[in-house]
């Protein structure tokens, strides 16, 4: 987009009332518009067979110019709303919304009843024959850890150079080892 559009436009336009910053913008929508109108072109050629050079051309100006209109005014209203967010008045009350949610946060983490000892009752309500299978299941599932995948050789516990590990008992044979 020629430069002497940026200008007009950032005449009219006042994003941020520095017009250094809104030339900077500007320019950085135009790369936008125009990236995504030439891809938008190729793919409405591509769609139609259509591969004239002018039609392409226009058609390409046509949607980075409305891109660059729409995208602007898109950028005007996010800058205006963070403006917006800044003054006095709506500053005051998003320090409020912050401090009410912060503090409503600790409120939960203070008064928040651990889970653990909820979930221990219920176990503990249960009759014995559970129990004793939570037991047994546990027991099963360390016995398995405890087995070699490779082999199915017992897994003991070896020190080495770098600390504890877990190694295989038939060593040499089998060479699995796995952190502890």
């Amino acid at each position: 987009m020629g430069a002497w559009l940026i200008e007009l436009i950032s005449n009219l336009i006042d994003i941020t009332g520095n017009p250094i910053a809104d030339t900077v913008i500007f320019a950085i929508i135009g790369l936008i518009s125009g990236s995504i109108a030439f891809g938008l072109t190729g793919f409405i050629s591509n769609t139609t067979r259509s591969y004239n050079s002018k039609s392409m051309s226009d058609l390409h100006w046509g949607i980075r110019v409305i891109l660059f209109f729409v995208l602007t005014y898109v950028i005007a209203k996010i800058v205006e709303f963070i403006k917006g967010i800044f003054t006095p008045p709506a500053l005051y009350y998003s320090i409020g919304i912050i401090i009410l949610i912060v503090a409503a946060f600790i409120l939960l983490k203070v008064f928040k009843k651990p889970v653990n000892k909820e979930i221990n009752k219920l176990v503990d309500d249960k009759p014995e024959y559970d129990k004793n299978e939570r037991n047994i299941t546990e027991n099963v599932i360390k016995r398995d850890l405890r087995k070699c995948p490779y082999c199915g050789g017992l897994l003991v516990e070896r020190q080495g150079p770098y600390g504890n590990f877990l190694g295989c008992s038939n060593f040499p044979n089998c060479k699995y080892t796995r952190n502890e």
